[in-house]
């Protein structure tokens, strides 16, 4: 369902790489906690288009062994989308999650507060 290279926007990149300085996560574990923090919020995407140019990697990269999860929790909030919009569903999650978790100083800060909106 989502296609094996994937990119990111340019905000959310430039919001995981903040978490990544603080934190030490990488870019990729960062945005697997981001969506799962959307998911969590009831973020919903919108049908806007996001332009996505950052940080090509494939989607094991970016999903680890949670690949059939996200795609069946994307499957499960956004049953009437097209194929091809998965993947914008996706990006728009990492984008809301990222800036959520932008500003925690250390791990610790993302598992106390992960549920401070």
């Amino acid at each position: 369902m989502l296609p094996q290279k994937m990119k990111i926007s340019d905000r959310a990149f430039n919001s995981l790489r903040r978490l990544q300085n603080n934190t030490g996560l990488t870019i990729n574990i960062s945005a697997r906690l981001a969506f799962f923090t959307s998911i969590e919020r009831g973020h919903s995407w919108d049908g806007e288009d996001i332009e996505l140019k950052q940080r090509e990697l494939d989607k094991y990269t970016w999903l680890g062994d949670h690949i059939n999860l996200v795609e069946m929790l994307l499957k499960q909030k956004y049953p009437s989308l097209e194929e091809k919009d998965y993947y914008k569903a996706w990006a728009s999650h990492i984008d809301d999650g990222s800036l959520i978790l932008e500003s925690k100083q250390s791990i610790i800060d993302i598992s106390k507060g992960i549920y401070d909106y």
